[in-house]
């Protein structure tokens, strides 16, 4: 009788895990087989970064580290890394003042140093009128902002109804109220109280008269730091027609009691009309000071 044959066949599920197996051994050995061929990728400053070497037979020259171009530093023997620093440290406005400076560059070693020692030149000239450039540039920029922000100060306290201080020369003839609330130390009242004894005197022909007016020295008001912004036009003062009018007018001047002003009229009456200052001086009334006062006020016009 002929023996049967058995056959071997394979389930679903056992043709799937030998696929599987196949793929993870064929994965392994390709991992196995690149693993110590990957390349390391180094960063080119760290490789680069040797020290500065002059060549054996370069020809030196001269240079000036504070205006000279890449490809010159190179052909002295600096490395490119040195070259780059040297550039974002002159871009930043450094300078290099003297020739030891330049032994200070990273990298740079001492017999690099000693054989560019004596080819560097430096113009100090050119570096100070740089150095005076920006400093004028500075300074001219901080007193653009100063004066900006002056303004932008004075605007907002304008909008807002205040006075800005400042220090500043007022005419006291020509002058109003606000005008002079812009000096320190001169506030509404004060303000107010110079202008009332300016028509009084009929202008004021010196800023020392301010010292008389009884408010303000009852007030206690600070005159020393005052007066020094203030003028006063002598020309633009009203005159008293000596010859025209009468005492009661004269009386109404601060600087005239009622006795000097009808002291003044009789004399007027008697001679006519008064050609000058000098026709008061004989009057017992008026003492030399009184007339030194009232002189600027007084016209002896026909």
């Amino acid at each position: 009788m002929k023996k049967k044959k058995h056959q071997h066949i394979l389930t679903a599920t056992q043709l799937v895990s030998a696929i599987v197996l196949v793929v993870v051994m064929i994965t392994i050995n390709l991992v196995a087989h690149y693993w110590h061929h990957e390349e390391v990728v180094f960063d080119e400053d760290i490789v680069d970064e040797t020290p500065a070497v002059v060549p054996s037979g370069t020809r030196l020259f001269a240079f000036d580290p504070n205006t000279a171009d890449s490809l010159t530093l190179l052909q002295l023997g600096l490395r490119p890394w040195q070259i780059k620093n040297m550039m974002k440290y002159r871009a930043k406005g450094g300078r290099y003042k003297q020739a030891d400076d330049f032994r200070k560059l990273y990298g740079m070693t001492d017999s690099a140093f000693a054989a560019l020692k004596p080819y560097i030149r430096i113009d100090s000239t050119a570096w100070v009128a740089r150095r005076d450039s920006l400093r004028q540039l500075r300074f001219e920029r901080d007193s653009l902002k100063h004066i900006a922000d002056s303004l932008r100060r004075d605007s907002i306290y304008s909008a807002r109804g205040y006075i800005v201080k400042r220090d500043t020369i007022i005419e006291l003839n020509s002058a109003d109220t606000t005008s002079l609330q812009y000096i320190r130390g001169i506030g509404s009242y004060t303000a107010k109280a110079i202008i009332y004894y300016r028509n009084q005197l009929g202008g004021y022909v010196s800023p020392q008269q301010i010292r008389e007016i009884k408010q303000l020295q009852d007030y206690k008001v600070n005159f020393d730091s005052i007066i020094p912004h203030l003028t006063a036009e002598r020309d633009s003062v009203a005159r008293l027609r000596v010859n025209y009018i009468g005492v009661e007018r004269l009386q109404r001047h601060p600087y005239l009691s009622f006795t000097q002003a009808k002291a003044i009229y009789e004399l007027r009456r008697n001679k006519f009309y008064l050609k000058s200052i000098d026709d008061l001086r004989g009057l017992n009334c008026l003492t030399d000071e009184d007339i030194r006062r009232i002189e600027p006020y007084l016209s002896f016009e026909k």
